[in-house]
C-alpha cells in the first residue's frame, strides 16, 4: 500500500470523525477502531456510496432507539415513524455531505450517493472495512459507522 493509499483513508478517517463532531449534538463516546462490522437485522442500516478520487462506502447501522435519541438532540423533541425514517437518510447525508466538503480541503473530489436503506448488510464488495464504534453516554446504545475504502 502507498503512502497516499495511507493518507487518503487517514483524510477519510479524520474526516468521519470530524463530521461526527459537527453533527452530533448529543454526548457519545467513540471505542476503538474495529475491522467487524456488525451483520444484525435487528439494526437500521443505511449506506452512502462514495465516488471519485475517494471510492468505497459508508454504512451506519444503529436501532431505531439510537436514531431518535440522535433527532431528538438535533431538534428538541422525539422524532418516530414515517419522520424518523426520513431522518435516518437525512443524518446520513449530514455525515457524509460534511466528509465530502472536508475531503475537498486536501484537494479529494469526492461525490455521494442517494442513501440507500439496506435490509441485509452485505460487506464482501469492499476490503479491510473499518468501524466505528460510538456509544451515546446515556441511552449506553451504539451507532456504528463502518468505512469501506477502495483505493
Amino acid at each position: 500500500m502507498t503512502t497516499m493509499n495511507n493518507e487518503v483513508k487517514e483524510h477519510i478517517l479524520a474526516g468521519t470523525m470530524a463530521s461526527l463532531k459537527m453533527i452530533l449534538t448529543v454526548p457519545y463516546l467513540i471505542e476503538d477502531l474495529t475491522e467487524t462490522v456488525p451483520i444484525d437485522a435487528m439494526l437500521h442500516s443505511v449506506q452512502i456510496d462514495l465516488s471519485g478520487e475517494c471510492n468505497g462506502a459508508i454504512l451506519i447501522q444503529g436501532e431505531l432507539s439510537v436514531y431518535s435519541y440522535i433527532g431528538e438532540g438535533m431538534f428538541g423533541m422525539p422524532i418516530s415513524g414515517e419522520l424518523l425514517e426520513s431522518f435516518i437518510g437525512e443524518f446520513a447525508n449530514m455525515l457524509t455531505g460534511n466528509l465530502a466538503t472536508l475531503l475537498s480541503n486536501y484537494g479529494l473530489t469526492t461525490d455521494i450517493s442517494t442513501p440507500k436503506f439496506l435490509k441485509h448488510v452485505n460487506v464482501n464488495q469492499y476490503s479491510q472495512p473499518i468501524t466505528i464504534p460510538i456509544v451515546l453516554k446515556e441511552k449506553e446504545k451504539n451507532l456504528m459507522i463502518s468505512l469501506f475504502i477502495n483505493i
